[in-house]
């Protein structure tokens, strides 16, 4: 199994990325370092290898975040590869539905 990163170049600065077969694993902020994505992978994915590169989900989310980034999108749905305990699971299904522009309180999530 491979766990693909790549890096993207954007105005907010550079936006490290992974993704699997399943889907994308990790968007790491201009502010984190690749070493970080490294150490992410490292303890959540130690049965993949991790390689520079892409896959066409990595693709689809370089081009969708450009897209957004850019202004010319507000839909970012990448197939995720959502790792985590069952709680944290269903917490990122719920953030996942939540619309453009809008925002809810850890209350309403939790109902």
């Amino acid at each position: 199994m491979i766990c693909y990163w790549d890096n993207l170049p954007s105005k907010i600065g550079l936006i490290h990325l992974a993704a699997t077969d399943e889907g994308l694993v990790y968007c790491g902020s201009p502010r984190e370092r690749g070493m970080d994505m490294y150490a992410w992978i490292s303890r959540y994915l130690s049965e993949y290898t991790v390689e520079e590169g892409s896959n066409a989900i990595l693709n689809e989310a370089k081009s969708q975040l450009s897209a957004y980034l850019a202004g010319e999108s507000k839909v970012l749905d990448v197939p995720l590869h959502i790792i985590g305990t069952e709680f944290r699971k269903k917490v990122w299904e719920a953030l996942g539905t939540i619309p453009f522009g809008e925002t809810r309180t850890y209350g309403q999530i939790a109902t």
